[in-house]
């Protein structure tokens, strides 16, 4: 089994992050399955501007191009390895493999561990975009809105080596959501869950702490051999109808879109 897991960063640039997370889906995945961790070609890492979300999602050699790439190279299934769920439903449209996020999977998989849940992002504006996606996504009456670190996405990469203000700040936003009723409370950030993760902090106040990567990964192997045992795929009915290929073809070419990935991602 091949998966494509599609960061919203520029990953090959960031050498602490890759090295955790491979370390992390190689401890967890299954023994047949090979992992393809891959991010946009180049982009910014400004990523609590809504503004950059959409460029690095849609931009020639960002996370929709490379998605389409993954499915003309034969990938099983597509991970998207970052809680914005970035370009996921416009993906879903144009490929035919199945393609899963990390913020859409955590929170559904949040409800099946208890009642309420709720997160914490690295950035307020970043919380409140997860507010939104769990409305989005029909949870508002499961969900409780989101804490943050107070800090951006640069800020964070600090915590690979420094990681004792990050965790002292997470279990404080953390006992605070508890406090108000959240049940299961999520990394929200593929990166700060690997950070996280490698902290071992499961639990906070008896709330439990989600390994939103491990969650991903594990449903993209399992919807994957649903794909190839039964079929199963996503409705073609309305909202994931697909273009017929000549009019894909055409996109590609008037964005600009690459056929082959970068070297360096």
């Amino acid at each position: 089994m091949k998966i494509w897991w599609q960061s919203s960063t520029p990953i090959h640039r960031l050498h602490d992050y890759r090295t955790t997370l491979t370390a992390h889906l190689d401890s967890v995945k299954r023994p047949d399955t090979e992992i393809h961790i891959n991010g946009v070609d180049d982009g910014s890492m400004d990523l609590h501007y809504n503004a950059i979300v959409a460029m690095n999602s849609f931009a020639p050699g960002g996370v929709l191009n490379k998605m389409i790439q993954a499915s003309e190279k034969g990938y099983d299934a597509i991970a998207i390895g970052c809680f914005l769920d970035p370009a996921m439903q416009e993906a879903r449209e144009v490929v035919p493999i199945p393609v899963f996020g990390l913020g859409e999977t955590s929170m559904l998989a949040a409800c099946m561990y208890g009642h309420k849940f709720s997160g914490v992002a690295f950035h307020a504006k970043q919380s409140q975009y997860y507010d939104r996606k769990a409305f989005e996504y029909g949870l508002s009456s499961r969900h409780i809105p989101f804490g943050d670190l107070g800090i951006d996405f640069n800020e964070v990469q600090n915590a690979f080596s420094s990681p004792g203000q990050m965790r002292e700040r997470f279990i404080s936003e953390a006992r605070r959501l508890a406090a108000q009723g959240a049940e299961v409370i999520l990394a929200a950030c593929a990166t700060v869950n690997a950070i996280i993760r490698r902290e071992n902090l499961k639990e906070v106040d008896g709330a439990l702490i989600l390994d939103c990567n491990a969650v991903l990964l594990k449903t993209t192997e399992a919807m994957a051999e649903l794909s190839h045992s039964i079929g199963l795929g996503a409705s073609r009915r309305l909202l994931y109808q697909r273009p017929q290929r000549a009019a894909l073809d055409d996109w590609m070419r008037i964005y600009n879109f690459r056929a082959e990935p970068q070297l360096s991602s």
